[in-house]
């Protein structure tokens, strides 16, 4: 006996490592069970001898062999099922790979539109440059335009203040030389002729009107002298104003550069429409500016053409009141050019000049006086003389007495003579430097011509310049429509980039959803079908036990009925004996079989509600675009692995029902017959890798990575 428990126990050990790597897979069981149920088949042949044992055992292998076909077809219909989810999750992996798709291809477009934001900010930066550049340009013409201004106004300054001071030399040395023949003519005149003879008489006449002449001479020569004076001073003011219209010019110039910087600022930052206001009011104040340019600059060549003219008649002419009238013409259409230019000066300034005016012409007219009374005492001595000789002939008795006096007149004649040599001598110095005072004038004329020409080439340079300025200003004017163009372009770009990453979010959101949905109901299919595995391999593992039971008492069975026939012969008493023994045995071990049939058509009830349980998740509702998630099964909790898997934290309850299921069966072989350590550790160690290989098979669909949930199939 003790023999036949150890073989027993061998057999169970022989056959526990075949059924643990029997639990790998599913085909494996269905064949395992169908070479079980051959055997089975094949028992009862062998079994021919007891007939009683074999249709128990028959009946029992029939029943255990239709509760395994309905376990296989459960487990093909659950089979059919996974497969069916896992078409579901690889349909969920495309629409997943889809989505994850769209959404490189939206980063893609938002990094070119990125790409072109950037060339539209570099555009903008050198069109800034640019027009950074051209300001500096601008600003650097009206500098060397300003210093070629103040250069030449300095030349004439100085050529101005030369010839003044050359003029008031000369007419300083002829005004006293005049002083000086005055005085001796009166000094002459003053001395009571003698005795005078007719030929003397003749002489004095004759000097007198030489006199005279020379006399009319240096009035129209003075004359001549004033008029070139007063065009000398209307030049230098033509010149002054000139000069200060020049400036008004530079300053409106800068105040046109201020409103064009202040109109690109406003610009920059209002709309369009005043966009196109700010550049029309700016081109309208530059037409005006010009205008009025060009006014006063007809008004000064009006002015000049008139002096000249002026100039020409006084030549001709040597009356000093044509002279006077002239000049006070002349003062007149200053005082009319200073009137019309008041606007730009200060009432004081204006009326100083005038009272200017008026003094040097008093002092004119009272430089004119004292030649006015030299003329009449020369007619009052004309009067005398005739008197003299009405006198002489009636008193010829004094001739005599006045030859004396006539040889000392012809002394004091020849006196005069000398002197009105040495008179003719200063006079030809005096006209000699009149002449060369013409020439200084005729050398200034020129320079003034001249500055006239280079004011005129300035002016040219100016218009060039406010032409380019102006031509800049339209380019300016340009880029700032192109940069608002562009603003506007970019601003619809960072729109366009807006609205297409909402949409990616949007969508990397629904799409997570959409997989946090599908790992949710992948994870509970694999809670569901490791559940349903645990179950169906414990019932394998079961049904296997009651087979190889089955097995040995029919190996029990013959081996007794051989030894029973060999027995029989030599000893019928103890053959009987042992049989009944033995019949005793096999009849506890039927009962025991009976007990395990039992317990397993209790276990194949509850995979009957398995079943239903299963085919009910079928009809599970697919996760809809916009809706709620599903709820996990059962309030199943989830946990985070370090490998950053997903797998169902387990309840404490499920093992207690597991145990529940398995509890009969247990409970009925504990108290018959203990299964063996070794089947029992093979069967537990089966279930728990066939658990963790499923587990780590279904966590291999989704992996949790820095950019989110990746499905891996």
């Amino acid at each position: 006996m003790e023999k036949r428990k150890w073989l027993w126990k061998r057999k169970s050990s022989e056959r526990s490592p075949g059924e643990t790597e029997s639990s790998g897979s599913l085909s494996s069981h269905s064949e395992r069970y169908s070479d079980d149920q051959e055997a089975f088949k094949a028992s009862p042949n062998n079994n021919a001898q007891s007939p009683e044992v074999s249709s128990k055992a028959s009946a029992n292998c029939e029943d255990v062999n239709d509760s395994i076909k309905r376990l296989t077809e459960k487990l093909s219909a659950a089979l059919v099922n996974v497969s069916a989810k896992e078409d579901l999750v690889k349909q969920h992996a495309k629409v997943a790979e889809e989505a994850i798709a769209g959404w490189e291809k939206a980063e893609n477009e938002v990094v070119l539109l990125k790409q072109k934001l950037e060339a539209a900010v570099q555009q903008n930066s050198a069109l800034e440059d640019r027009v950074s550049h051209l300001d500096g340009a601008l600003k650097e013409c009206v500098r060397q335009l300003r210093q070629a201004r103040e250069e030449q106004e300095q030349k004439i300054n100085e050529a101005v203040a030369k010839t003044t001071r050359d003029w008031e030399t000369t007419k300083f040395e002829l005004e006293s030389q005049l002083l000086e023949l005055q005085d001796k003519a009166e000094a002459v005149k003053s001395e009571p002729p003698p005795h005078f003879s007719p030929d003397l008489w003749h002489k004095i006449e004759a000097l007198e009107k030489e006199n005279s002449a020379l006399k009319l001479e240096l009035s129209s020569q003075s004359e001549e002298f004033e008029i070139r004076t007063i065009e000398r001073d209307l030049s230098t003011q033509a010149a002054e104003t000139a000069s200060k219209q020049h400036l008004e010019s530079i300053k409106k110039v800068a105040k046109l550069e201020a409103e064009c910087r202040r109109l690109k600022a406003i610009a920059c930052k209002s709309s369009l429409v005043n966009d196109h206001k700010s550049p029309a009011a700016s081109s309208i104040y530059v037409e005006s500016l010009t205008d009025s340019q060009s006014d006063t600059g007809e008004r000064l060549n009006v002015v000049e053409i008139d002096t000249h003219k002026m100039s020409g008649l006084e030549a001709n002419k040597g009356e000093p009141s044509c002279s006077d009238s002239w000049a006070s013409a002349l003062i007149a259409e200053l005082d009319q050019f200073k009137n019309e230019k008041v606007i730009n000066r200060n009432l004081p300034s204006s009326s100083i000049e005038i009272d200017l005016m008026d003094d040097f012409l008093e002092m004119e007219r009272l430089a004119a006086l004292p030649e006015i009374k030299s003329e009449n005492q020369f007619l009052e001595s004309k009067a005398t003389a005739k008197q003299s000789n009405d006198g002489d002939s009636s008193l010829k008795a004094e001739l005599e007495a006045m030859i004396h006096r006539t040889a000392e007149l012809e002394q004091k004649l020849e006196k005069i003579e000398l002197e009105k040599a040495e008179l003719e001598i200063a006079l030809a110095k005096s006209q000699e430097s009149l002449e060369a005072s013409a020439l200084q004038l005729r050398d200034t004329e020129t320079k003034l011509e001249e500055l006239e020409r280079e004011f005129h080439m300035a002016n040219e340079a100016k218009q060039h310049l406010e032409s380019q300025l102006s031509s800049m200003e339209t380019d300016a004017e340009t880029m700032s429509s192109k940069i608002d163009s562009l603003k506007a372009e970019i601003e619809k770009e960072m729109a366009l980039s807006a609205e297409v990453s909402v949409n990616a979010t949007e969508s990397k959101q629904l799409l997570e959803s959409q997989l946090i949905s599908i790992e949710a109901e992948a994870r509970t299919m694999s809670a569901k079908i490791d559940s349903l595995e645990t179950e169906v391999e414990t019932e394998r593992a079961l049904s296997a036990q009651i087979t190889v039971k089955c097995q040995e008492l029919e190996e029990e069975l013959s081996r007794k009925r051989r030894e029973a026939e060999l027995q029989q012969t030599a000893n019928s008493n103890v053959e009987v004996k042992i049989k009944q023994e033995d019949l005793a045995v096999a009849a506890g071990k039927l009962a025991e079989c009976q007990k395990t049939i039992a317990s397993l058509g209790q276990q194949l009830k509850s995979l009957a509600t398995l079943e239903d349980f299963l085919i009910d998740t079928t009809s599970i509702p697919e996760f809809s675009r916009g809706g709620s998630l599903i709820s996990k099964a059962g309030g199943e909790p989830w946990k985070l692995h370090s490998n950053e898997t997903y797998s169902p934290k387990r309840d404490p309850d499920s093992p207690r029902v597991n145990a529940d299921h398995s509890a009969p069966s247990v409970n009925k072989n504990d108290g018959n017959t203990p299964p063996s350590s070794s089947t029992s550790s093979s069967i537990v160690s089966s279930n728990h890798a066939s658990s963790e290989k499923n587990r780590n098979g279904f966590a291999k669909f989704f992996t949790r990575s820095k950019n989110g949930i990746q499905l891996e199939i």
